[in-house]
């Protein structure tokens, strides 16, 4: 639809053309029961864009050349659900149902590929008249305009909008028995499509739609994926390294016919050997939920969770992301359509009743009779030398697990230690610090604390970054402290895990002196989750086991090999390795794990502790006092001696010589056509004038790549971008090109990218001052915004203090700079470093995907050079 022009602006471009000559953007997708359209523009053309979008959607004209488009299009998509296994697994599913069933359509209807021009059109306009009616549709508007204009401009597009009063299709006969077939309940084996084995188990449901005030099936899932001590998870982790979630909120899953409850086991080699004792696993915990029965207490606690993360919904992370892609606006309009207005906004969200008939009620349903069982493992189709088997359900099976007794080490999740009762506000400051002030410093440690006035929430973030002169000694001692951080996380995971859904979160990551470990969340319980972590960082040596070690280091190997088969990766990964004096790539990381044993790991863990420094920063609702004794606490638990290097060296950055220097590689995946190159344009030491220049000059790029990005099929690259980076004090600037090796080679991408900037270096001398005003205003905007995200503003200030910087009024040097360049500095520096091959530094990093055209079979890589 958002791709047609209407009759009465017929003369003009279509809706899509119009909202991206503006500078917005377009979007629609189709579930099983919504359509959703949606659109995005500057405020001053929304006026417009809604009266185009309302004849666009009451008097299209559908040209036979849109038909074509349009069978090409669904063709291509029905293709692209194929290499993705959720699509797969929906599609197998919806063809257990019921015949004639409308979910047997969805997947597979691919009736309009064979039907004539003539009577497609047709049956496009019945259904478009049947359904776009103003009482079927429903609407949601997001601006920044006052809501009385809003008003107006909706009265006035939306006040006269064909409403024929059709009845929605009655579908009323499949509300029962939708999957009570003898094709559902059996076990299938089937081949991924990617690298993941899985379990899956599937139990049908009536729709639970009219019982959204309890969730009774959402009840169910949350205890099923808690991963705390006790649980399904929890057995499964530790016994065969296998994960548990639940799947049951898409629109095929979910909706007004039916409920597909589904729980899905993510198998290691180890788990694929053991699948009969995982499935009895699975029903013996679920047979201990239905003797416990449902617990009140358990279902207060998911309430009060709920409740605590949407007061405080403005404050996340997630919620202004969706906020800024559109994602609310989108779920809003679909929300309409399932639940009362009151719950518009917290329909999907909150626990409003507890209900034990609910729940019982879909527990009843959990049954192995009815249950369908679907693996998908590549070695069982291998072996099988088919893509795809299916087995009746032995009956000796289905009474074991119906019988089944709870395991001993099954028990419902206990009551969660880290909920948070006090919300209240520490007193505001007379005075507030305008940056982070140092509370302490010793040989050790040092603390900053920043109350930050502007975000009045009962949250706080603390950071903490450990620094060992481990780190940078040799690529085993990095590859050591990269099993360390992940061998952490998961002796805490269990833990933790009630900290987690409690509203406090936790981040440990490998960093290029050492490690880091973010923390954020409500306040109140922050202390234990501070004391509980130091605790666990000291008594590592005992914690860790043999096979915990080896499972993670089989984990690494996939999660780096996967790193490097993705072109996108490697370019950047080989990049740092060329312009650091000390970087490893993955690939180089890979290779290490496979030499490291559990001994080396152990004395690693053992010497970590040794001798350190830690920095912090607590920024948010704590005192000064409170921030002071719990980080002191937290040190003292760990128990380090100083370090004896100085911990403020910079890495050393690699001057790359003058002109042009290329490094080269073939994509290791030799099945992938995608090629990427990274022109890297080093320039100088980093000050405050030439990151603001270079910005700029980023910023317009940005706005005008058009030439590198053709709107020809034949011409075209999938991506394109521009960035700016400070390496270790060292500016530079990045053009990264993405494209396919069956089109361009990566030689070609070069040379486009060289005329790109012959041509920039006329529009530069064609760009006016008023035009860089323009910009200036854009950046000093995103800044402005910025300043109101609590997170970007804690990582800000977070990476002074690890770069040892501690210039925390960097914003305000920034705006001053901004102020004081030039159209001409730009044009003057720009001739000198780029066009001036006296002072062009540049490095070339490509990888060159797999030509098919070709057939050739490249071979893996082995090493890379670096030539001038």
């Amino acid at each position: 639809m958002l791709h047609l022009n209407s009759r009465k602006y017929f003369e003009e471009c279509n809706f899509k053309e119009f909202i991206s000559e503006n500078g917005g953007s377009t979007y629609a997708s189709t579930e099983c029961e919504t359509t959703t359209l949606y659109f995005e523009i500057d405020n001053k053309y929304l006026l417009p864009a809604l009266e185009r979008f309302v004849a666009v959607l009451t008097e299209p004209l559908i040209e036979k050349e849109i038909l074509k488009q349009w069978r090409t299009t669904i063709e291509k998509d029905l293709q692209i659900n194929l290499l993705f296994y959720k699509n797969i697994k929906e599609q197998l599913l919806s063809s257990f149902a019921q015949t004639g069933h409308p979910s047997r359509k969805f997947f597979k209807d691919d009736r309009i590929l064979h039907k004539d021009d003539e009577t497609l059109l047709d049956e496009i306009l019945i259904f478009k008249r049947h359904h776009y009616s103003a009482h079927r549709m429903k609407f949601v508007v997001e601006a920044h305009l006052p809501t009385y204009i809003l008003e107006k401009y909706i009265s006035k597009c939306f006040s006269d909008f064909p409403r024929n009063k059709l009845l929605s299709d009655d579908f009323t006969i499949f509300k029962e028995g939708s999957f009570h077939t003898p094709t559902f309940q059996k076990m299938y084996t089937i081949k991924p499509v990617d690298n993941i084995s899985r379990l899956e188990v599937t139990w049908p449901m009536p729709s639970l739609f009219d019982y959204y005030l309890c969730k009774p099936h959402q009840y169910i899932s949350w205890i099923i994926e808690h991963r705390g001590k006790g649980t399904l998870t929890s057995y499964l982790r530790k016994k065969w390294n296998c994960e548990v979630t639940c799947n049951n909120e898409s629109s095929f899953m979910h909706n007004s016919m039916y409920t597909l409850f589904n729980l899905t086991v993510t198998l290691s080699d180890v788990g694929l050997q053991h699948l009969e004792e995982i499935l009895d696993a699975i029903f013996s915990f679920i047979n201990l939920l239905k003797e416990e029965g449902p617990q009140k207490r358990i279902y207060n606690e998911i309430h009060k969770i709920k409740e605590d993360n949407f007061r405080f919904l403005n404050d996340d992370k997630a919620y202004k992301m969706d906020i800024m892609k559109g994602t609310y606006v989108q779920n809003l309009s679909k929300k309409m359509h399932f639940y009362p207005s009151r719950d518009y906004i917290t329909g999907n969200k909150l626990y409003f009743a507890y209900n034990p008939n609910y729940i019982q009620y879909c527990l009843n349903y959990l049954k192995p009779e009815t249950a369908n069982i679907i693996i998908s493992c590549k070695s069982c189709i291998e072996f099988n030398k088919i893509t795809s088997w299916s087995t009746e359900i032995p009956n000796e099976l289905i009474e074991n697990w119906n019988s089944i007794k709870p395991l001993p080490d099954f028990h419902l999740p206990l009551q969660n230690a880290f909920l948070t009762y006090d919300f209240s506000l520490m007193k505001r400051l007379p005075v507030t610090p305008k940056y982070p002030i140092k509370l302490h410093k010793d040989y050790v440690s040092e603390i900053w604390y920043y109350p930050n006035p502007r975000f009045y929430f009962p949250k706080c973030y603390v950071y903490f970054h450990f620094v060992s002169s481990l780190a940078l000694q040799s690529l085993k001692n990095t590859t050591l402290m990269d099993i360390y951080c992940n061998v952490l996380s998961y002796l805490l995971e269990e833990e933790l895990y009630p900290a987690t859904i409690a509203g406090l979160h936790y981040e440990i990551k490998n960093a290029e002196k050492g490690i880091t470990i973010k923390i954020n969340g409500f306040n109140e319980k922050m202390p234990l989750l501070l004391t509980t972590i130091a605790k666990y960082i000291k008594d590592y040596p005992i914690l860790v086991t043999k096979d915990l070690f080896e499972r993670i280091k089989v984990q690494l190997l996939n999660t780096y090999y996967n790193s490097f088969m993705d072109p996108r990766t490697l370019v950047e990964n080989v990049k740092l390795s060329i312009l650091k004096f000390v970087h490893y790539t993955f690939v180089d990381i890979h290779t290490a794990i496979r030499t490291i044993n559990f001994e080396d790991f152990h004395d690693f863990v053992k010497s970590f502790t040794n001798n350190l420094y830690i920095q912090c920063l607590v920024q948010g609702n704590m005192t000064k006092n409170t921030v002071k004794e719990n980080v002191l606490q937290f040190v003292k638990i760990i128990n380090c001696n100083p370090l004896t290097i100085d911990v403020s060296d910079k890495i050393k950055m690699i001057r790359i010589p003058l002109g042009t220097n290329y490094c080269k590689l073939k994509n290791v995946n030799k099945f992938d056509a995608t090629s990427v190159v990274i022109n890297y344009y080093q320039t100088n030491i980093v000050s405050i004038k030439l990151l603001m220049l270079i910005q700029l000059i980023i910023e317009i790029m940005t706005a005008n790549s058009l030439c590198l990005k053709s709107s020809s099929v034949e011409q075209a690259f999938n991506d394109v971008s521009f960035s700016i980076k400070n390496l270790n004090g060292i500016l530079g600037y990045f053009i990264t090109v993405r494209t396919s090796a069956n089109k361009h080679t990566t030689e070609y991408i070069d040379q486009k990218i060289e005329k790109y900037l012959q041509e920039f270096n006329i529009l530069l001398k064609e760009f006016s001052e008023e035009e860089l005003n323009l910009i200036k205003d854009a950046i000093k905007k995103r800044w402005h915004q910025d300043c109101y995200n609590a997170k970007l503003d804690v990582e800000q200030n977070w990476n002074e203090i690890i770069q040892f910087e501690y210039m925390f009024d960097i914003l305000e040097k920034k705006e001053r700079a901004l102020r004081n360049i030039t159209i001409n500095d730009m044009r003057e520096w720009f001739a000198k470093h780029i066009m001036n091959k006296s002072n062009y530094r540049k490095l070339s990093v490509q990888v060159a995907g797999t030509n098919e055209n070709k057939k050739e079979i490249m071979k893996p890589n082995r090493e890379y050079y670096i030539y001038a």
